[in-house]
């Protein structure tokens, strides 16, 4: 099976820029380097679920009163990576305006930071395969099916991370988020599904988010009630960190 993944290279010179900026590069590197508090971490920066929303999940670690707890002991304790992650993401937070552009702008560049992170692990996954590629930001060619083909911004033909190996003819594909809001973009969910069909189900598909995964699938469940979910993966701020 021919597989490919054309990159963007506007949409990749963004997300890279984005990725040099002082508090963006500081944050995203406590993500990737301190796993163990990895959910405590990814759920400030998500910090959008209720404690209602979780109450009656099974197994989940990190009820916001457990995050302030961790918060009150790692600020107790003067932990300097801590220190460090507060201090550049109230940097990052207090660098735009408190308008609907600015949350907007800040939207953008929180949902790096779980882009990035998939990135990096996919990456380090296939690292030893010397028949695979990772690519993020891309496009998706399955033998004769193009997904840059009449393309439109709304037909969600771009997935952020993806990746092939050519030895085992598997691969998979990622839309990140940050938290989940994705009411009004139920076409990323059929592009996710319609990957795994035109690949006779050799390319897993994912929809991860830093929010628990109860949560999203509470979220879909709500936004899309009846719709067959069997077809994607859906990856918490859990999943993630054993990622």
């Amino acid at each position: 099976m021919d597989v490919r993944f054309p990159e963007d290279e506007k949409s990749l010179e963004y997300v890279q820029s984005l990725e040099e900026m002082p508090d963006i590069k500081a944050i995203l590197t406590i993500l990737l380097k301190n796993k163990k508090d990895f959910h405590n971490y990814a759920s400030i920066i998500c910090f959008c679920y209720k404690e209602d929303d979780l109450i009656n999940l099974p197994d989940v670690k990190h009820l916001p009163r457990k995050v302030k707890s961790w918060i009150k002991k790692m600020s107790f304790d003067n932990d300097p990576t801590y220190i460090q992650f507060f201090k550049h993401l109230f940097s990052l937070y207090s660098s735009f305006s408190q308008t609907y552009e600015g949350w907007d702008k800040l939207g953008k560049h929180r949902s790096l930071f779980p882009e990035t992170y998939i990135y990096y692990m996919v990456k380090e996954k296939y690292a030893a395969r010397a028949n695979s590629i990772v690519a993020r930001e891309c496009y998706v060619v399955i033998n004769g099916w193009d997904s840059r083909i009449d393309r439109s911004k709304a037909a969600g033909q771009k997935v952020d991370v993806a990746a092939w190996d050519m030895e085992s003819q598997r691969g998979e594909a990622y839309e990140a988020k940050v938290k989940i809001y994705i009411k009004e973009k139920e076409h990323q969910l059929e592009f996710l599904e319609t990957i795994r069909a035109i690949s006779e189900k050799k390319i897993d598909v994912f929809l991860a988010s830093f929010a628990p995964k109860g949560v999203v699938l509470q979220q879909l469940k709500s936004f899309f009630p009846g719709r067959d979910l069997s077809q994607i993966n859906i990856l918490g701020i859990d999943e993630l960190q054993n990622m």
